[in-house]
């Protein structure tokens, strides 16, 4: 396949990061693709003119409400295909934008964040179902999983394994599971350590008081085109920072 870099990023606000000029770095950086998870805006409500400057093909998901949810995905290349996998008439459901290109199928995720009560749990685990079960489909191709997954996978994804936020053992399965499919955790190809990509605020992420939330996963069709994949740490004006993913 041809070199392809892949920005996402838990905005938190794209309006609000987009007036700021946080996303001038990932725009200027000129990926192929950019994921924007937790948008809180939907299309109409995107300024125009940057729009039609960008110079990107663009998709938006909304969110449940204007204050939660939303993705939108930038892409240079047009995909063959666009559509959301899960049941419009559940809310928390639609966090998925699925995109068919020529070489390779893009899944961008942001998933449910399954705190408050044992119903958003279940609500968090019926959404991962449905994306395993999409993964196990497209097993055999080339396929890259990015987002906000909202779960730290092991102890090396978190910074303190008691800490209240540490996720149930249920939602770590989940990206067992994904691997068991032969799905790849592409940062874990370079960097085997405690790294983090969202803090609580500021004075959590100068202590490295963080959990990793965010990831690139690459079927094993990728594997071998995977070239980098890292945590872009310096840009932090929302509580997650961006992930970026090389390929070639």
């Amino acid at each position: 396949m041809n070199k392809l870099k892949i920005i996402s990023w838990n905005a938190n606000g794209i309006r609000t990061r987009m007036k700021n000029k946080d996303t001038d770095p990932i725009f200027e950086s000129e990926p192929d693709i950019i994921l924007f998870q937790e948008t809180k805006a939907e299309y109409e409500q995107i300024d125009k003119k940057f729009l039609e400057e960008c110079g990107y093909n663009y998709y938006f998901l909304k969110g449940e409400s204007a204050r939660t949810g939303g993705l939108a995905t930038f892409t240079k290349e047009s995909p063959k295909i666009v559509k959301s996998f899960f049941n419009e008439s559940n809310d928390a459901l639609r966090r998925t934008s699925v995109l068919e290109f020529n070489d390779f199928i893009l899944i961008h995720i942001y998933a449910p964040a399954g705190t408050g009560n044992k119903a958003k749990l279940v609500e968090k685990l019926e959404f991962f179902d449905e994306l395993l079960k999409l993964a196990k489909k497209f097993a055999d191709k080339k396929v890259i999983i990015g987002g906000d997954f909202n779960i730290a996978h092991t102890e090396n994804d978190i910074f303190d394994i008691n800490t209240k936020v540490t996720f149930k053992e249920e939602e770590r399965k989940v990206l067992d599971d994904l691997e068991s499919l032969g799905y790849v955790d592409t940062l874990r190809l370079f960097n085997k350590d405690k790294i983090y990509s969202s803090w609580k605020n500021q004075e959590a992420k100068e202590n490295n008081e963080g959990s990793r939330l965010d990831y690139f996963f690459v079927s094993k069709e990728l594997v071998d085109n995977v070239k980098s994949s890292e945590i872009l740490v310096d840009i932090d004006s929302s509580k997650h920072a961006p992930i970026e993913l090389n390929l070639e």
